[in-house]
């Protein structure tokens, strides 16, 4: 598949989402959407949606998603959501996958978040081969706002020998390594 397709398309929700943010920035609560679908020039199609929202409360999200695949078996797409609350805590989020003809699978995310406890981030993805084989990994890392102790772990997965590996290590406010906390 053309990739230029699916970046022109992104660029092109971007751009949307952008717009479409600073057009409700100044302006009261409300919602504004656009989406669209259009047979493309690889012999596919390509659709986009977006969406911007603000509250009274100075609280708002922008929302962007789409696709394109080529009328070939092969498919692209991705989206993008960002959020802020009224209390400057805020989040965004991003993914994006390609698939082909052949069952091969592809998947890429990634998401963080602030407020008043802390922030945190976390990215990861899998693959998932034509003969069903999947691997996939997340890295995951959160700092507590209140201490300044930070959590990094990683988790594996690979369905050919059925194992999860997870390891994870803490840090206090001053780098040192520290003891992470046991889940209830």
């Amino acid at each position: 598949m053309n990739n230029k397709k699916p970046k022109s398309l992104f660029t092109l929700i971007l751009l949307t989402c952008l717009f479409l943010a600073a057009s409700i920035a100044n302006a009261g609560a409300g919602r504004v959407k656009a989406r669209g679908a259009k047979t493309n020039a690889s012999g596919g199609t390509s659709t986009a949606q977006v969406t911007a929202a603000k509250g009274n409360n100075g609280g708002g999200m922008v929302r962007a998603r789409g696709t394109a695949t080529n009328g070939q078996g092969q498919a692209a797409g991705g989206g993008a959501t960002a959020v802020k609350g009224p209390n400057g805590g805020g989040g965004v989020r991003a993914g994006a996958f390609t698939a082909d003809d052949s069952g091969n699978v592809n998947y890429q995310g990634a998401a963080a978040a602030t407020g008043t406890n802390g922030s945190a981030a976390t990215t990861g993805g899998f693959n998932r081969s034509q003969d069903g084989g999947i691997n996939g990994s997340r890295s995951t890392a959160a700092t507590s706002a209140t201490t300044g102790n930070t959590y990094n772990g990683n988790t594996t997965y690979d369905s050919s020998t059925g194992s999860v590996n997870h390891t994870q290590k803490c840090y206090n406010a001053s780098g040192n390594e520290i003891k992470c906390p046991k889940r209830n």
